[in-house]
């Protein structure tokens, strides 16, 4: 079975970051990570910190092990503040009937993209103003730069005419996307962006340095936003990937989403020794994952059982530590 046009073009996303680690010296290590501690369980560090025990809480434990920050109640705390920085006034309670459910899963995700970006900022020692870690958490969060999200509707409204013909000008200046283009867009969009080419360049406490290259493009009438996070190694000579994670978001321009949420979603985790996780939301039919499998072994010259398709259900499940291989690995005790 053929893939569809727009999973093709994620497709050429993943094939042009094979390129793009080498600009930020980076090789995919082979050698398996380290023996790990026994962890403490998210629930008794919720517990401890006196955190409401909620998923939120939940990701912010697991970011911030991560980033192997101390799992200290006024590390969490604070983690958690800055999260409602940007939506002080947002409902917190679990998901309700309606259109109250939607709103709920969305402040929730946008909550959990600034607990990481927090993290992040945290793991490099900094802290940043409301202002920054807003900007921040969009660069690493791909869908909470898609249209139609909590901002301010009524202005993206007056602005929807002048907005149409610029996205009708990225579909045609983007035509031709090849892996080299992609990789030029995505440097150059992240050496623009002040804050996070500062960010991109201070190691973490740890002696790791994470970094984040979003870009944009347009393909077969779809959007296409992406965020390449890379946790890098750094050694006397050299960095070295440890992992890589492309995210997608994906919506269509000519029929767009009344709530402009993304349609797809696609997650590509590159681990060593050549193991590709790809997260998918929504969920493919099993002949459709094994079309994706073959079309993916071929681009990327990765052995077919080397590639495993999940159905994705965390927001950022490379950072949370969720599945087999280095992603449950990460779980570092204090």
């Amino acid at each position: 079975m053929h893939l569809s046009a727009c999973d093709k073009a994620s497709e050429t996303a993943a094939q042009g970051v094979q390129k793009a680690p080498s600009k930020a010296s980076a090789a995919l290590k082979t050698t398996p990570p380290a023996p790990q501690q026994a962890a403490r369980s998210v629930s008794s560090v919720i517990s401890a910190a006196g955190l409401p025990a909620d998923k939120l809480s939940a990701s912010i434990v697991s970011f911030a092990r991560f980033f192997s920050l101390p799992l200290k109640p006024e590390v969490l705390k604070h983690i958690r503040q800055q999260a409602f920085t940007m939506t002080p006034n947002a409902r917190s309670s679990g998901p309700t009937p309606g259109d109250g459910a939607t709103e709920a899963r969305t402040i929730l995700k946008n909550r959990e993209a600034l607990s990481l970006a927090a993290c992040a900022a945290e793991g490099k020692g900094v802290e940043l103003q409301p202002k920054g870690l807003e900007a921040y958490a969009k660069a690493l969060d791909p869908e909470s730069r898609q249209d139609g999200g909590q901002g301010d509707r009524r202005g993206k409204r007056e602005k929807n005419d002048d907005d149409n013909a610029s996205e009708e000008a990225s579909s045609r200046k983007t035509a031709a996307i090849s892996a080299g283009s992609l990789e030029k867009t995505m440097l150059e969009t992240a050496e623009k962006n002040h804050l996070l080419a500062v960010l991109n360049r201070l190691p973490g406490k740890d002696g790791k340095r994470w970094i984040v290259l979003p870009f944009d493009f347009c393909d077969n009438g779809r959007e296409f936003k992406v965020s390449l996070r890379i946790l890098l190694e750094t050694g006397r000579t050299a960095s070295r990937a440890a992992c890589m994670a492309l995210d997608i978001a994906i919506r269509s321009i000519i029929e767009p989403q009344p709530s402009g949420d993304a349609e797809k979603r696609r997650l590509f985790v590159l681990e060593p020794a050549n193991r590709l996780s790809v997260c998918l939301q929504p969920e493919i039919e099993p002949d459709q994952q094994a079309a994706l499998v073959r079309e993916l072994s071929s681009l990327l010259e990765i052995a077919p059982d080397r590639i495993f398709i999940k159905t994705k259900t965390e927001s950022f499940p490379f950072e949370a530590g969720c599945g087999d291989g280095l992603l449950g690995s990460i779980d570092e005790a204090v």
